[in-house]
Parts: C-alpha cells; structure tokens; sequence
C-alpha cells in the first residue's frame, strides 16, 4: 500500500519534473553559450522561459542568478524583485558565501530600478559584509562604487565621495588598478558638482598620472576630458585647450563630447568662429549610441545668443526644449510599462496560485480515487507473487546455463585479446603510424613533414583491419562527419592526448576542444558524462 500511494505522488508530480526539467536544459545551454562568449543569444534562450516561476526554488534560483548576471552585462532590465528576493531567500538557506553576495548585488539592482533606494542600500552593505569575509575585494570595490551611486543620485555628495574613496581603495586591495583610477576619477566629479573646482583638479591629475602608466587610450581620454572641462569651469582656459585636445588625440572616434566642450570654452572666450566650428566637429564624430542631440541644440543656442542672432538663438533654444520633453515623455513611457510589466507578473503570480490550489483539489479526489482502487491492487500483487515464484524456478535454470556459457566465453575473450594485441602491435610497426607519433610531439616535424592523403587513406585502412568494424560503427554513431572529422576520429582512436593532437594538426588547444565538441553534437554526446575518447575507444 506504501509503495502504491508513493507511485502515485510520483505519477502526479511526473509532469512538474518533466517541466523543471526541459527548462534545466535550457539553463545549462545558456551557461554553455556564456562560456563560449555568445551573451546575447543566452539571454533570448533565457527570454524563451515564458514561466520561470514554477520552477522548484534551488532551479528558480539558479534561474534568477544567471539572467541577472546577463542582464547587467547586456544593459537589459533586472529580474522583478519578487523573483530575486525568493532567489535570495533560496540562498540565504542553501547558498554558497558566492552565490549570497551575488545574489544580494542582484536584488540591490533589482530594488534600484525600481527607484527602492532604500532597499536597495540595505541589499548592497549585506553583499559587502558577506564579500569581505570571502576576501572579494573587487566585488566589495563595485558594492562601494553603486552604494556611492545611491549617494549621489539624493546629490548627498560627501557620503558619495566617502564610498567612492572605499571603493577604491578595495579596488587597489583586489589588484584592479583600472577601477581604482575611475574611483579617484569620480571622486574629483563630485568636487565639481559640488564646484569645488581646485579639489577637483587634484584629483583628476592624480588619476590621469596613474592612468599614463595603463596605456589605455580610453581612459586617458575620460581622464583629459575631465581635466579639461574642469579647467574650463577654473576659468583658466590655457590648460583647459591643452588637455581637451589630449582628449581627442586619445580618442578620435569618440570625441563628440569633448568637441561641444571645446565649443563652450571657445564660446566663454568669445571666440565664437571656433566655437561654430567645433559644435560643427561634434555633430560629426556623434555616434548612434551618444547622439548629443540636446547638447548640440543647447551650444548653438548659447552661440547664436552671444552672437545676438536672437531668432535663430530662439529657435535653436525652442527644438533644445522640445527635445527635452521628448525625452522626458519617453521616459515617463518606459516607466508606465515597467509599471505594467509589474502588474502583469503580479496577476501571473495570483494565477499560479489559483492553479496550486486548484491542483491540491485535484490532488485530494486521486488520493480518493486510489483507495478505491486499492482492493484490486491487492489482488494484482497476489497473482504477480505467484508468477514470480515460477520465474525464480526458471532464473535458477537460466542461471546453472549461463555459467557454463560464461566459462566457454571467457575462453574466446583470451583468445581474441591475443589477436587484438597482434594486430595492435601491427598498426604500431606500421610506418604512418611512427610519422603520426613522431609529428606529434615535435611542431617542427609536423609542419614538415605533413600526412599526404595516401597516408591517411592508409591509416584507415589499417584501422580497418586492427578494429574490424571500427570506421563503419564511427560513421553510424555520428551523422554527417567530414573528412577531417574521420581523421580527427582515426587520431583519437590510436591514443593522442589534446597536446599531441594540437602539435600534428596544427591548431590551437581550444581549436582542439572545438572541434572535440562539435562531433560530440553530431553524436548527441555532449549532454552526457561520457567523453568522445570514452567513446571511441568502446567503438
């Protein structure tokens, strides 16, 4: 009676498992399009999951923690809190230091697009404790950095500058020596939002100082443009000129910013030639993702203002505020939807519910059903019983049989090991098979003395002969396998290591595991515990 209600928990819960299941696979095809650098089509096989939420919670986790990670490297919105406070709920109790801090980094973002500043606070100094008792000083760098963020964002500027200063310094503990200067680059922001322009200064000549020693021309660049417009702002325009030039000598393609500020110095200088000019350079060089619309309205405004073309000023000034409120009614916009996408997983949520509960009615009627069912269950296993009383009599006979069988077969095995060795010891004599051995562990004799096409054809032959029916098995096992993967298959078989194969054809290790895998696809191999050297070797 036992065993019959747990087959039919089982039978009922079948249907769940198979749905947890085929989105496990999913999982796991993401996570393999993210080792091998393909971020975007993860994260639209991740999009397919059309109702991740009726997942078990240690899948839903995982779910959660892999999405989040996408959405934050592709700039694609956060996971619903909901979904990452169960995810963090998960592992709070089951959770690696790892996967808490993580998470916890998630849920913080989660919080912060939806403007829970609050929370999203408490998230983050949660991940930082747990992060520095793991020693993940570069995680605890880009808590500090977000939690300056949430600082900044409420203009609450000296606690900005306070985590900025303790994001960097575990920036500088954790060995990040480019995010240590970014920290000091935004420290000196601060001052200059606070128009502490001296103090500033400092501190973007500290940072573009140790920026030299990084010959990164980005970030030369960054650094110079601030110099520049805080120059600029300092009134000294001498030094101002110097470094936005810098700035654009660092980075041509992405000068637009830098040349309206050139166009604000020019124009500060009533030097209005040049700043025409230069407002001409940075509609030029603005690019699809920095398009600088406003911006560029803005100093044409300012110019044809100090000009005193009032109409043009005045028309230049009505399309920078229409521009703004554009932009001011697509944001509102993208909010209601976030708003509506709220709404309708909150209703998706409610749905679920109805269908648990409807389920647990159903649940009770088969529980029902079964105790009716159970009296003929009873005699069902009567009558098995006796049928396996006289199936054990005939195992028993079958059992004497084999025996015997097995003893005459153990002696055919010895012989047909002697034969095998024979004909091993064949292919090992054979002169192929010493030049694949001696190109093998030698890059020079590989490429000069390259395998002609007759000795490939002879090393199947001879394959062919040492394991009968080895390259008839290999092309049934595996569809559609080119010439090349035959032979990348006859290599494997005679027993070359990743090295030796990537020395003989030569290719990179990693051309080496490529290859590996993709005729483990064309074998549906590669979602097994089995390897293609496994494999080959029992062909």
């Amino acid at each position: 009676m036992k065993n019959a209600i747990l087959l039919f928990i089982l039978f009922c819960l079948f249907f769940s498992c198979k749905s947890n299941n085929e989105i496990s696979i999913k999982i796991k095809e993401a996570e393999e399009l993210i080792r091998i650098e393909q971020p975007d089509s993860a994260f639209d096989l991740l999009e397919s999951i059309t109702n991740p939420d009726v997942l078990n919670d240690k899948i839903f986790a995982h779910f959660c923690l892999i999405y989040a990670g996408l959405s934050e490297q592709l700039g694609e919105d956060m996971p619903f809190v909901p979904q990452m406070e169960r995810a963090n709920a998960y592992y709070e109790k089951h959770g690696s230091a790892e996967e808490k801090m993580n998470c916890l980094l998630y849920l913080g973002m989660s919080y912060e697009e939806e403007t829970d500043f609050e929370w999203a606070m408490k998230s983050y100094l949660q991940a930082v404790e747990i992060a520095k008792n793991a020693k993940k000083y570069l995680l605890v760098g880009k808590l500090y950095n977000k939690i300056a963020g949430l600082h900044d964002y409420d203009n609450n500027y000296d606690e900005a500058q306070h985590f900025h200063q303790l994001s960097g310094e575990y920036y500088l503990k954790g060995g990040d020596s480019l995010n240590y200067i970014y920290s000091i680059r935004d420290i000196g922001w601060i001052h200059t939002l606070k128009e502490e322009y001296g103090e500033a200064s400092e501190s973007f000549l500290k940072a573009y100082r140790l920026a030299l020693n990084m010959n990164d021309s980005l970030l030369l660049s960054s650094m110079t443009n601030r110099l520049g417009v805080n120059y600029n702002e300092l009134g000294n325009y001498s030094l101002a000129e110097k470094y936005l030039f810098q700035s654009i000598a660092y980075d041509k393609a992405g000068s637009a910013p830098t040349y309206l500020a050139l166009a604000d110095l020019y124009t500060r200088k009533k030097e209005y030639g040049k700043a025409r000019e230069y407002i001409e350079m940075a509609s030029k060089y603005r690019t699809p993702k920095r398009k600088l619309t406003g911006g560029l309205l803005y100093r044409s405004y300012i110019l044809e203002k100090e000009l005193g073309n009032y109409s043009l000023s005045l028309s230049y000034y009505e399309q920078y505020v229409n521009y703004a409120d554009s932009i001011s009614d697509l944001q509102a916009r993208m909010d209601v939807l976030k708003v509506e996408r709220r709404y309708d997983y909150a209703n998706l949520l409610n749905d679920n519910n109805e269908l648990q509960i409807r389920n647990q009615d159903i649940f009770i009627i088969c529980i029902l059903l079964l105790l009716v069912s159970l009296s003929l269950f009873v005699l069902y296993k009567y009558r098995v019983a006796l049928k396996n009383k006289y199936i054990l009599n005939q195992q028993k006979k079958i059992t004497a049989a084999n025996q015997t069988l097995q003893e005459k077969e153990f002696a055919v095995e010895g012989l047909s090991a002697d034969i095998l060795n024979i004909r091993e010891n064949i292919l090992k004599s054979s002169a192929v098979y010493k030049k694949i051995i001696r190109n093998s562990q030698s890059v020079e004799d590989a490429k000069k003395c390259l395998l002609t096409d007759q000795e490939w054809l002879t090393l199947k032959e001879i394959l062919k002969t040492t394991y009968l029916f080895f390259i008839d098995n290999l092309q049934n096992s595996f569809s559609n396998l080119t010439e090349d993967e035959i032979r990348f298959c006859c290599l494997l078989k005679i027993g070359l290591n990743s090295q030796q194969l990537s020395i003989l054809l030569d290719i990179q290790p990693t051309s080496v595991s490529h290859k590996r895998y993709r005729i483990m696809k064309k074998g549906k191999l590669e979602n097994t515990k089995t390897t293609l050297e496994e494999f080959i070797s029992g062909l």
